[in-house]
């Protein structure tokens, strides 16, 4: 049953976000997951597909996300999207955040809202600029539920040392930052495989699928016994003043606390009252 652009009825909903360097391939998961779980709007695949046929071009399951014209024209997701979709297990609001180096804000303000992380990396160009800075973004967020996905394993004949080799470059640079990966998922989204179900083009990968892997994660409790965490959106000046606006995804804040701001590593005392 497709959802109509709402929400399910169920009460608590886990949020996801996925995030990764431009054209690794997160449109094309997310249409993916939409489809393989049942949660497209009724007609939406067949009318996209009508679309292609008449425009005299293949079908990408991206197509089923990236609506925006201005995407379109370019080929990348620039606005930060939610989605629901649903498994056997639970229901979840998915974020697909954008890979762009200039449109970084809108995927820290996309992730800052999640409890689990799908943190894409193309197996054929390997790990990247962006790769690394979304791992250390996730890091400052403090989301420990990751899950890394290698994704276009056709392009490389689903060879496992590629997979080796990314795993393991990778698994050494989250770990200089004291974060380690849940899974590192080989598939190919627009195949399919790996997503839903498990595959036989990948028998030498053990692990499990990328949405079983979403059903063992934990649901996140109040974060209020954590450091302060406030991922700033968006800073309005008025005169002299600044006001800085986000939300609290972690820990409290009063008055005389001392703030670190990052990356700057600045110190300042909060001196203002809180609305």
């Amino acid at each position: 049953m497709g959802n109509n652009g709402t929400s399910p009825t169920t009460s608590k909903q886990m949020r996801l976000v996925i995030v990764g360097h431009v054209d690794h391939g997160k449109s094309t998961l997310v249409g993916r997951l939409m489809a393989d779980t049942n949660s497209l709007p009724e007609g939406r695949m067949d009318f996209i597909k009508d679309v292609c046929e008449q425009q005299g071009k293949s079908f990408e399951f991206a197509f089923l996300l990236d609506a925006f014209e201005e995407e379109q024209k370019q080929g990348i997701t620039i606005d930060t999207s939610q989605i629901f979709f649903k498994t056997k297990k639970r229901s979840y609001v998915l974020i697909d955040a954008p890979g762009h180096k200039e449109f970084l804000q809108n995927m820290v303000t996309g992730a800052a809202n999640a409890e689990v992380a799908l943190l894409l990396i193309d197996a054929a160009e390997g790990v990247q600029e962006q790769s690394r800075r979304h791992g250390y973004i996730l890091k400052l967020l403090g989301l420990n539920q990751v899950v890394v996905v290698i994704n276009k394993m056709d392009l490389v004949d689903y060879d496992p040392e590629v997979y080796y080799n990314i795993k393991s470059e990778y698994t050494t640079f989250l770990k200089s930052m004291g974060v380690e990966a849940k899974q590192y998922i080989p598939v190919s989204a627009k195949l399919g495989v790996n997503i839903a179900t498990m595959n036989n083009e990948m028998d030498w990968y053990k692990g499990p699928s990328v949405l079983e892997m979403l059903d063992n994660f934990n649901e996140k409790e109040p974060q209020t016994h954590l450091p302060l965490r406030f991922p700033i959106q968006d800073v309005y000046k008025f005169d002299e003043r600044r006001i800085l606006a986000g939300r609290v995804e972690a820990g409290k804040i009063k008055v005389g606390d001392e703030l670190v701001f990052s990356p700057s590593n600045k110190n300042e005392i909060f001196i203002d009252s809180i609305n």
